[in-house]
C-alpha cells in the first residue's frame, strides 16, 4: 500500500516532523512531496497550507536539492510574491520561503544563474513594498549574495533603509546589518575603491546625523558638550505630536543610529575601511559625562523624560566602544589612555544596573584584546574598590545603641545613678547581589587575572585574591552561571605566576575539590576541568623519560669524597677537644701520658698530610693506561682511603679514653693534697 503524499501537504491537521522526511532515506519520497507542494501552490484554498509546509522543510534542509526541484520551487514562489494583489500573510511567507531557497541554491551552479536574472525583479517589488515583514528577508539574502545586480537599486535601497530609522519596525541589530550591506552592492572598481568611498560616505553620514541628533535631544542641558554642526545629514522623518512625542521619536533615532554605527565597524567588508576613533570617543565620552542629577538640574519637564531614558543611551554608548576594540584591536593602541579615563570614570559616576554590567563587558573585552597594552595593571587601585561594591555581599550588621537614664537615690550619701539599656539597629542597606552584575564582574576580573595577572603590584595582587578566596569559602554564591566564573577565576589565579606574590593554590584546593561534588553538572564539571589545569602546577611532570640512572664507579667516587669530608672535619674536632683540653688542665698528674696522647694525635695527622698533599715527581713519562686499569686504580685508592679512616678513628678512640682517665686519676689526687 502506497502512501498518499497529496493528503499529507494538503490536510493542515496532520503534521509531520520535517527531519522524519528528510532523513527517510527514499529520495522517490522527498521529490514526491516537494512536486505535491509546489502543485498545492497554485490552489487558492491550498497555499497558505503548503507555504507553511514548505517553509519547515526549508528551515531543517541540510542536503542540496536537484537543480531541476529548486527552479520550480523558486519559480511557484517568485509568481506568488511578486503578485501584487496576493494576500499579504501569503506574501510575506514565500519571501521567507525565497530567502532560505537562496541559501540554500548558493551551491547549485546551474540553478545561479537563473536567480541572480531575477534579482532585479525581486528588488523591483522591494523598494515598493510597504510591509517590512514581506521585504526585509529577502533584502537582506539578496544583498549577501548578490551584491552586484544590486548596483542599479543601490539609491532606492539606501533611501528605504533611511526611512526605517526611529520607526521600530525593524529591529535595530537587523537595520544595521543592512546599513553595513549597502556599503558593497554594485562594482567595488579597482582594487575595491568604490566599496571603500562608499563606506566612507555612509559612515560620515550617520556621524553627523547622530551627533545633531544628540544635540538637539540635549539642548536644555547645560553639561551636555554640544557636537560641530558641520556637514550632509540624513533626512529624518519627524514624529508629530505634542513635545514628548517628539522627544521619544528622536531618543528612538538616536538609539538605532548608535546600533548603526556599530554594525558599520563591527560586520564584515570585503575591502579595507578607515573609522575616525576620535569621532566615536567623543561621542561615547560625552554620553558617559551625563548623570540623572546634572541632566535635572534645570527644572524643565521634559528633563525628566531624558533623565529616565539616559541609561538606555550610555549601554548603547559602551556597546560602541566595545565594537570599536574588537574592530581596531591593536590600532587603538595610541587612544589607550582616553579609553582607561572613560571606564574609570564611567564606573565611579553610574549608578544603573544595566550601565555598570555593559561596562564590565566592556572592561573584559578591551583587557582580552589588547592584554598589557591597556595598562590597566597601572590603575588597579582605582579599579578595585569597584570591583568590591559589586562582588563582594554586604553583611546585616546589628548596631547596639545605648540610652542612659537618671536615678535619684534615697539616701544622703547615695548619688544619682544611671540605667543604660542597648537597642540594636539594622545598618546595613543591601541585602542582595544584583547576578547580572556579578556575572559580568567575575567575568571581566577573569579577564584581568589571565592576561595582566602576573604584571600585578603585590598589593592588587593580594587584593583580587582576598576577593575570590573569600567569595569561595564564604559560600556567598547560589547562582550557578556565577559560580562557574568564580570556579575559572580560582583556576586562573591560581596557575597565574607573579613573582610579587605567592600563589593562593592551597586556599583554592578545597572549594573546587567541594565543587566537584555540586548538585548542578555544570558547576562540577567546570571544577574538574579547574583541578584539571592545575595538575601540573600541583605535580610537575618530569620533563622527559630519560630518567638519569649512576654507574657503580659514579657512586664510590660520591662515597669516597663523603668519607674524605666526614674525616677531615673529625680531625678538625679532634684538634680542637685537645686544644681546649691543654687550657682547662693547669697542673697534670701523669705529664707523660698526655704528652704521648698529644705526640701520637699530631704526628698521626702529619703522616696523613704527608701521605695526601705530598707527591713523589715522576720523571718518567705517563703510559697510556686502559679503562680497565683506571677503574682498577680508583679501587685501590678508596681502599686506601677507607684503610686511613679506619686507622684515624682507632686513634681518636684511644686519645679520648686515655683523656678521660687522666681526669679520672686527677680527680682522686685532689682530695689527698687537701
Amino acid at each position: 500500500m502506497s502512501l498518499n503524499v497529496t493528503d499529507l501537504v494538503h490536510n493542515e491537521r496532520i503534521t509531520l516532523d520535517p527531519e522524519d522526511i528528510l532523513d527517510c532515506g527514499d529520495t522517490e519520497l522527498k521529490t514526491k512531496y516537494y512536486n505535491a507542494i509546489i502543485n498545492a501552490m497554485g490552489s487558492y484554498t491550498t497555499k497558505p497550507v503548503a507555504l507553511k509546509k514548505l517553509h519547515s522543510l526549508l528551515l531543517v534542509e541540510t542536503e542540496t536539492q536537484n537543480a531541476e526541484t529548486v527552479g520550480k520551487i523558486f519559480a511557484a514562489l517568485s509568481k506568488i510574491y511578486t503578485k501584487a494583489t496576493e494576500p499579504v500573510c501569503n506574501r510575506i511567507l514565500s519571501g521567507q520561503c525565497i530567502a532560505l531557497l537562496l541559501k540554500i541554491a548558493v551551491d547549485i551552479g546551474e540553478i545561479q544563474k537563473e536567480m541572480s536574472g531575477n534579482v532585479s525583479t525581486l528588488l523591483s517589488v522591494i523598494v515598493n513594498s510597504d510591509s517590512v515583514d514581506c521585504w526585509m528577508p529577502v533584502l537582506r539574502q539578496v544583498m549577501t549574495l548578490y551584491p552586484g545586480p544590486c548596483g542599479p537599486f543601490k539609491g532606492q535601497i539606501w533611501k528605504k533603509l533611511c526611512g526605517e530609522i526611529g520607526c521600530g519596525r525593524i529591529k535595530p541589530n537587523d537595520l544595521g546589518h543592512l546599513f553595513a550591506l549597502s556599503g558593497q552592492l554594485g562594482g567595488g572598481g579597482r582594487e575595491g575603491v568604490e566599496h571603500t568611498r562608499t563606506f566612507s560616505n555612509n559612515f560620515g553620514l550617520v556621524a553627523t546625523t547622530l551627533n545633531k541628533a544628540l544635540n538637539e535631544l540635549f539642548a536644555n542641558v547645560e553639561m551636555f558638550e554640544r557636537f560641530p554642526s558641520s556637514g550632509d545629514v540624513i533626512m529624518l522623518s519627524g514624529g508629530g505630536g505634542g513635545g514628548l512625542v517628539q522627544q521619544t521619536t528622536k531618543l528612538a533615532q538616536i538609539l538605532d543610529l548608535l546600533e548603526i554605527e556599530c554594525s558599520l565597524i563591527t560586520k564584515s567588508f570585503p575591502q579595507v575601511r578607515e573609522i575616525d576613533c576620535e569621532l566615536i570617543l567623543s561621542q561615547v565620552s560625552r554620553l558617559f559625562t551625563l548623570t540623572p542629577d546634572c541632566v535635572l538640574q534645570n527644572d524643565i519637564p521634559s528633563n525628566k523624560m531624558l533623565a529616565l531614558v539616559l541609561p538606555s543611551l550610555q549601554t548603547l554608548a559602551s556597546q560602541l566602544l566595545q565594537a570599536l576594540i574588537l574592530s581596531t584591536e591593536e590600532d587603538l593602541i595610541p587612544e589607550v589612555a582616553t579609553i582607561n579615563n572613560i571606564l574609570i570614570k564611567s564606573m565611579h559616576m553610574v549608578s544603573s544596573s544595566k550601565v555598570m554590567e555593559s561596562l564590565f563587558k566592556v572592561l573584559n573585552v578591551y583587557v582580552r584584546t589588547l592584554g598589557a597594552s591597556t595598562g590597566l595593571q597601572f590603575c588597579m587601585d582605582r579599579i578595585l574598590p569597584v570591583f568590591a561594591k559589586y562582588i563582594t555581599p554586604q553583611q546585616e550588621k546589628l548596631l547596639l545603641q545605648s540610652h542612659q537614664q537618671k536615678r535619684k537615690g534615697g539616701g544622703k550619701k547615695k548619688k544619682n545613678k544611671t540605667d543604660e539599656s542597648l537597642t540594636a539597629t539594622n545598618v546595613t542597606t543591601k541585602k542582595f547581589i544584583n547576578v547580572k552584575i556579578l556575572r559580568a564582574a567575575l567575568e571581566a576580573l577573569g579577564g584581568i587575572v589571565e592576561n595582566i595577572g602576573c604584571l600585578l603590584s603585590a598589593e592588587d595582587f593580594l587584593g583580587v585574591s582576598s576577593m575570590l578566596v573569600n567569595l569561595a569559602v564564604g559560600s556567598q554564591i547560589q547562582d550557578p552561571s556565577c559560580l562557574i566564573s568564580l570556579i575559572q577565576n580560582l583556576g586562573s589565579l591560581s596557575s597565574v605566576q607573579n613573582p610579587s606574590f605567592s600563589s593562593p593554590l592551597r586556599l583554592c584546593l578545597h572549594f573546587l575539590q567541594q565543587a566537584t561534588k555540586h548538585a548542578n553538572q555544570s558547576v562540577g564539571e567546570s571544577a574538574r576541568a579547574a583541578l584539571l589545569q592545575l595538575t601540573p602546577v600541583m605535580h610537575p611532570p618530569c620533563p622527559s623519560l630519560a630518567i638519569s640512572h649512576l654507574q657503580p664507579q659514579d657512586m664510590r667516587n660520591i662515597i669516597a669524597k663523603m668519607l674524605k669530608g666526614q674525616e677531615g672535619q673529625e680531625d678538625f674536632e679532634t684538634m680542637s677537644n685537645e686544644s681546649e683540653y691543654e687550657q682547662e688542665v693547669v697542673t697534670p698528674v701523669v705529664p707523660s701520658q698526655v704528652q704521648q696522647s698529644k705526640s701520637i694525635a699530631k704526628t698521626t695527622l702529619l703522616e696523613q698530610k704527608d701521605r695526601k698533599v705530598t707527591k713523589t715527581p715522576s720523571t718518567e713519562k705517563p703510559k697510556p693506561s686502559t679503562i680497565n686499569e683506571t677503574r682498577v686504580e680508583s679501587d685501590e685508592s678508596i681502599d686506601e682511603n677507607a684503610a686511613l679512616i679506619q686507622e684515624n678513628l682507632k686513634q681518636i678512640e684511644n686519645t679520648k679514653r686515655k683523656r678521660q682517665e687522666s681526669e679520672k686519676s686527677q680527680e682522686v689526687v685532689e682530695p689527698k693534697k687537701s
